[in-house]
């Protein structure tokens, strides 16, 4: 505890109310420009108000901060829900990440309940139980609380998507970049509700721009004193957005056996991969890029992927329909699908369980019977189409 109070130091900014300054980070929580007025102006203004406003009758609200923090945001949303007239206020539940919750020590530094328009018993409630796995205060009735000792990519990694609205609230990019990195934004999308919005205070090209290639409709606000511009961002209904590119993918049916005077197997590999926190069974393979054709990309995917060559064999399969892209849904999605057999015995991992990974890894190995191989076991639609075509065929054997 002496360890966070030498670490974290409170300080008044412009507007009188307080913020905390990390000397880990070399951050201040909030803006030195005004800690309320910029909790006000990016994430309730832009994003709790902008939600209500939006309702033609009142729906359930369910919020996801990323860094509770000093509690700031959570506590603002509470009394600015509070204030909402009670024919028009929704059930409201915030689920706040904080993996470094700050102690009571360090909060009675500050004037939380005058800053926020609380009461202390409700700073109090909303920090109990310091170091808890899973903390939950019911407010009001409507109204719950939810602070979890988890980061972002433990969290993503474990929830499906229901959020309306994520107050993106990390340290700055160049404090926190694996924060920022597009694969965040990916989950983020996958953890919005269709039409579910995200605000943040950065406006970084480089992060607008990971936001859109992770398939958000992003907008550049007025940002707030000490800052030009903010950022809002919506996950858009697939099927209403412009499509902008194509998008190869090729990918490889990899049959047991060599290419060596080997029998041909029985069996093919699938791979178990998890992707924007989420699991998935597909076939080996990825996306095509410029200066290569669909072989190529196809024995270029087996080496980075398994560490090994292929022999690559017939073109079974290519896309005939539109398909739109699970990601980007800017994108449309062409793709090809080949025979293949090692060059040489499998030197790469291969297991017998689902998603069966190694310490860190998000990728793992498994060869299915050709008989018994269930179609439905595969995650999107055009693998599995390609696998009826496959099987179809009299190239397997």
């Amino acid at each position: 505890m002496n360890s966070e109070r030498e670490e974290l130091t409170a300080q008044r900014t412009a507007d009188g109310s307080f913020t905390l300054h990390s000397l880990r980070f070399n951050q201040a929580y909030h803006s030195r420009h005004g800690a309320v007025t910029e909790s006000l102006h990016v994430f309730l203004h832009a994003g709790f108000n902008h939600c209500i406003d939006g309702q033609t009758a009142p729906k359930p609200l369910r919020i996801l901060e990323l860094g509770l923090g000093t509690g700031l945001n959570a506590l603002l949303t509470y009394s600015a829900w509070n204030a909402v007239p009670a024919a028009r206020r929704p059930a409201l539940e915030y689920v706040a990440l904080e993996p470094h919750p700050l102690s009571s020590e360090t909060l009675t530094e500050m004037a939380l309940a005058t800053d926020a328009g609380v009461s202390d018993a409700h700073v109090n409630a909303l920090h109990d139980r310091h170091g808890a796995e899973r903390h939950q205060v019911q407010w009001e009735d409507g109204a719950r609380f939810v602070r979890l000792l988890q980061g972002w990519q433990e969290f993503a990694a474990s929830e499906t998507g229901t959020f309306d609205l994520i107050y993106y609230d990390a340290f700055a990019p160049d404090s926190q970049p694996e924060l920022w990195a597009e694969e965040r934004f990916k989950e983020a999308h996958e953890l919005l509700n269709i039409g579910g919005m995200l605000v943040t205070y950065c406006s970084k090209g480089a992060v607008r721009r990971a936001m859109q290639s992770a398939g958000l409709v992003v907008e550049k606000l007025p940002g707030p004193p000490g800052k030009r511009e903010m950022l809002r961002a919506t996950r858009p209904d697939a099927e209403n957005v412009p499509l902008k590119r194509f998008n190869v993918r090729v990918y490889f049916f990899l049959m047991d056996g060599t290419t060596r005077g080997d029998v041909m197997g029985d069996r093919v590999l699938v791979s178990d991969e998890i992707i924007a926190g989420r699991r998935f069974t597909k076939w080996p393979g990825g996306g095509l890029e410029f200066g290569e054709g669909p072989g190529d990309c196809a024995r270029r995917e087996a080496l980075e992927e398994l560490g090994q060559p292929i022999s690559l064999g017939p073109l079974v399969h290519a896309t005939a329909s539109f398909v739109r892209s699970a990601w980007r849904p800017d994108e449309q999605v062409l793709c090809h699908y080949y025979v293949a057999r090692l060059d040489a015995a499998p030197t790469f991992r291969v297991t017998q369980e689902l998603f069966d990974f190694e310490a860190g890894a998000k990728q793992s190995f498994r060869w299915v019977n050709l008989e018994k191989f269930e179609e439905g076991a595969l995650s999107f639609a055009t693998d599995r189409e390609a696998w009826r075509a496959f099987t179809a065929s009299n190239k397997v054997r």
